[in-house]
């Protein structure tokens, strides 16, 4: 007999109902209440990043409507059509991927189907994911179907680019607006499936995963699965570090001290032991401009929680901050911003680099501060007048 297939924890652990759903409330409370209320449209529009529940919902809403014991407008998940829905082979219930099926025959396809009524439930369901993806031509016959639909039919476009749909296919449509998720709501739902799989973790490694997830619960779980693979059982800082092959945050915050001193003849040294040990290039470069923005945020605001960073980090950054002024960031930040372009057709990004760290050594040396500019030509002007 042959072990059961490994699933991943994005789809073992996906959500089945809309209480399940991570951060997205107030989309999954209007559905909820749409069902109560028999106040059903006929197509709605979620947008969103990726990997935050766009699919999800439209499948727990497909399973909501047409579930036989529905209660209080979560679906049963027991009865034959959520069963179907949830494993993908529902006749009524349709997912086209519009990255890959944007034609107009395609769209026509759909047309060709929607004519016919439910087979098993009480509504045939499109759901249509990268939506943006259509072509023109596409769109407009999907507009002929939005227009005037049949009853028993609801669309559900899916779309990481709203902007990219015509208006005339978003003003026939409830529109949803599903937004990034916290590192912390992330955190939490990786605390919860690190218990149901019996890993070991211990907070900075969570709070890793969850930053590196950038906001997406499925990206972050694919971070977490590989982490298991690699330490098993018991996942450690140091271990994860290891396997990503992260730079340390502290690397950031010594540029950052020989950029402040002045230490040029200690910077180069510095960043070349790192490329010796393998740190890439680009990596450091733009752990170096996300290291000042953050800067700025602190100097700017005094506000360590806009900050997705630890405890711990956070008071370094408030630290480090002090010992620069806002124009002295200011004035980095745009260097580094300006200089992105030139890495990108870069034939050589160790010397640029170089060449990079030696000019925001200098920066701060090189500009008068204005104020002391102005009171030496005040203090001139009263001694020519004597």
């Amino acid at each position: 007999m042959s072990e059961p297939k490994f699933k991943v924890s994005a789809l073992k652990f996906r959500p089945q109902k809309f209480g399940e759903v991570v951060s997205q409330d107030f989309v999954s409370t209007t559905l909820r209440n749409a069902i109560l209320n028999k106040k059903i449209a006929h197509s709605y529009l979620f947008s969103g990043p990726r990997g935050v529940g766009k699919t999800t919902l439209a499948r727990i809403f497909a399973k909501a409507i047409n579930c036989k014991n529905a209660k209080d407008g979560e679906p049963c998940n027991n009865c034959e059509n959520c069963d179907e829905i949830t494993r993908g082979v529902h006749p009524d219930v349709f997912e086209l991927d519009a990255a890959s099926n944007r034609g107009i025959d395609d769209v026509r396809a759909i047309q060709d189907a929607a004519k016919y009524f439910p087979i098993k439930a009480t509504y045939k369901f499109f759901i249509v994911d990268e939506v943006h993806m259509l072509t023109i031509q596409a769109f407009n016959a999907l507009l002929k179907i939005l227009e005037e639909p049949p009853e028993y039919l609801i669309f559900i476009l899916a779309t990481t680019n709203p902007e990219k749909i015509p208006a005339t296919i978003t003003s026939r449509c409830q529109r949803f607006a599903l937004h990034r998720l916290k590192i912390q709501e992330i955190s939490d739902q990786l605390k919860f499936v690190a218990k149901e799989q019996k890993v070991k973790i211990d907070d900075e490694s969570l709070f890793l995963i969850s930053k590196l997830g950038d906001g997406a619960l499925r990206d972050a779980l694919g971070v977490f699965d590989m982490a298991v693979s690699f330490c098993g059982e018991n996942i450690d800082f140091e271990s994860l570090k290891e396997f990503l092959n992260l730079p340390d945050k502290d690397i950031y915050f010594e540029t950052a001290k020989f950029i402040a001193q002045d230490g040029l003849k200690h910077i180069i040294p510095y960043f070349n032991k790192l490329e010796e040990n393998g740190l890439d290039i680009i990596t450091y470069y733009n752990g170096i401009t996300d290291h000042y923005r953050n800067l700025l945020i602190i100097k700017t605001t005094d506000n360590t929680e806009l900050l997705d960073e630890s405890d711990v980090t956070k008071s370094k950054y408030k630290e480090q901050a002090a010992v620069y002024t806002g124009d002295q960031i200011q004035r980095i930040l745009k260097i580094l911003i300006d200089s992105e372009a030139r890495f990108k057709y870069s034939s050589n990004q160790k010397i640029l680099m170089e060449a990079l760290l030696a000019e925001l050594c200098r920066i701060n040396r090189e500009v008068v501060d204005i104020s002391e500019l102005i009171s030496g030509l005040e203090a001139l002007k009263k001694k020519s007048l004597k």
